[in-house]
Formats: structure tokens, C-alpha cells, sequence
């Protein structure tokens, strides 16, 4: 797959810039004589050592699970690394950062990021009642004619079938689980807040939800890319059956 791809090349572009500064300040640790210095470029190099292997472990972490075909039946992409959290909290944000600072391949490498995440948060088998499961929608899902305005649920909604939200509060209402509509990243976070869920389901752009996933801490947060027909912000998509498909997964049996 070419995401993976750039995903490689960025990973070793970046591995491979700081294993050179690495060689250089050893070698100018090597031949300074002030023996101050020297030891500054030897702390230097130690502390740029464990940061190559730092990345080094997120690389090897992240590209297993990004070189697997998609879970259609959603089954965990990871084993349970001790070093996983690494990979999220550590690796991924520095790949990310660089590929916004280079403008490289950034849509490309986020969806290798929200899979990953999806093959992480699969792995852990968190299953929670329905009423603990929040489904986080972006406003843009909303017909952009609709002449009802939806602030934050879909009470509003008159289920006209005219964008996905009719068939996502059908779903809501089966399986009993909270939906709210984000606007950005401030009112999705507020919502986490409020509602307190033990797990969400969000759907956004690949830039929102890789902010969205990196934001959340202690949370388990499922993405779920839309479709942008109509270009970025206006009459986007869901597959309504892969949301279902999801929800199915994550909630608990009801006796």
C-alpha cells in the first residue's frame, strides 16, 4: 500500500538524519579537548541514542500493524507490546510533526496512524454498556441545505435521508448509545467531559481524528475516516453499516 509507503520513507528520513547528528557529536566528543565539553557531547549523544530507539521501537510497533490488510471483522492488530504506549504517545506525534513542518504525505501518514490506533484500541477488548459509548459526529455529515440546525445531538434531526445522520440516529436509537455533534476539537473534548464514556466512536477527517486521538489520554478512541464527496467541511459521509459494524463490537451483550 503506497500510505505505508510514505510512512517508511519518512520513518527511516528521520531515523536516518538523527543517527548521522548521533555519529557527528560522538566524533566531536571523540577530539575535543576540553574535557567539559567533551563530556557535554558525550551526554548529547547518549540522550540522541535513546531517542533513535525510541523511535526506532514506535517504527517497528506501528509498521506491523500498518503492514496488515484492514480487520473487516475487527480483530486486534497487536499483541499487547509493553512498548506500545511508546508508539502513540512518542513516535507517531514526532512522524506527524514532521510530516506538517515538510508538508509530506501528511493525509497518508495520518491514515496510517488512525489504523494503528483502531488495531491498538481492537487489542485491548474493552467492551462497555451502550450508554457508556459515545459516538462523536462533525457537523459537515449534516446536509448543508438542511433547514434544521443541530447544535449538539440529533434531536433535530427529521431522518429526510438526505445525508447520513437520519440512518446514524436510527442506529443510536437501536443500540442505545449517546451521539453528539462536534464542530472542532474544543467541543469534542468538552463532550468527553460531560458525557464521561468509557469509549468513542469518532468520525472526522484524518487531521481530526489524529488530533482528536492524540488529544484524548486514558481513553480509548476508535476513528472512523468520512467520505468527502463534495470536498473537505461540506456534505460529507459515513458508511452507516461499518458504524454499526463497530458498535456491534464494542458493546456489551445486553442478558
Amino acid at each position: 500500500m503506497g500510505q505505508n509507503n510514505y510512512f517508511r520513507n519518512l520513518s527511516v528520513t528521520i531515523m536516518g538524519v538523527l543517527f548521522v547528528l548521533t555519529a557527528v557529536t560522538v566524533i566531536a566528543a571523540v577530539f575535543f579537548s576540553v574535557e567539559f565539553y567533551r563530556a557535554v557531547f558525550f551526554i548529547i549523544a547518549i540522550l540522541l541514542v535513546l531517542f533513535l530507539l525510541f523511535l526506532l521501537a514506535g517504527f517497528i510497533i506501528i509498521s506491523r500493524s500498518s503492514g496488515k490488510n484492514e480487520a473487516t471483522t475487527y480483530r486486534p492488530g497487536f499483541s499487547g507490546s509493553l512498548l506500545t504506549p511508546v508508539a502513540f504517545r512518542f513516535f507517531m506525534p514526532v512522524l506527524l510533526f514532521a510530516s506538517d513542518v515538510f508538508n509530506y504525505r501528511k493525509e497518508e501518514i495520518r491514515r496510517v496512524y488512525i489504523k494503528a490506533n483502531n488495531d491498538y484500541v481492537l487489542s485491548l477488548g474493552k467492551k462497555v454498556p451502550p450508554e457508556k459509548l459515545l459516538v462523536i459526529l462533525p457537523h459537515c455529515l449534516q446536509w448543508s441545505e438542511c433547514g434544521y440546525r443541530m447544535r449538539e445531538g440529533l434531536n433535530e434531526c427529521r431522518q429526510c435521508n438526505r445525508c447520513s445522520l437520519g440512518k446514524i440516529k436510527e442506529l443510536a436509537k437501536k443500540h442505545g448509545v449517546m451521539v453528539t455533534l462536534a464542530t472542532g476539537g474544543t467541543s469534542a473534548r468538552k463532550a468527553v467531559r460531560d458525557l464521561k464514556p468509557g469509549l468513542v466512536v469518532a468520525v472526522a477527517c484524518e487531521r481530526d481524528l489524529s488530533s482528536g486521538i492524540m488529544d484524548v489520554r486514558g481513553l480509548p478512541v476508535y476513528g472512523i475516516i468520512n467520505e468527502r464527496p463534495n470536498g473537505p467541511c461540506r456534505d460529507t459521509l459515513v458508511d452507516a453499516g461499518e458504524l454499526e459494524k463497530v458498535l456491534r463490537y464494542f458493546i456489551t451483550e445486553r442478558n
